[in-house]
């Protein structure tokens, strides 16, 4: 949802980006800039989540990791 959702915004506004990079590198059958770019977005999801998870952990008192 999240490529998805960036490819709709940038060609909505016309803006360069990540989504229009993915799009480009497809039209253009460049694997390995779309790899790169999936592989980017996964790696950001699994860091925004463990930044999440760890916050919680400091943010609520009764959350504790062992």
């Amino acid at each position: 949802m999240l490529i998805g959702g960036s490819i709709i915004i940038e060609s909505i506004f016309a803006l360069p980006g990540m989504g229009l990079l993915i799009i480009n590198s497809l039209n253009g059958r460049d694997y390995i800039t779309f790899e790169a770019c999936l592989l980017l977005y996964a790696v950001v999801l699994v860091v925004v989540n463990l930044i999440t998870d760890i916050a919680y952990g400091f943010l609520d008192p009764r959350i504790h990791y062992t």
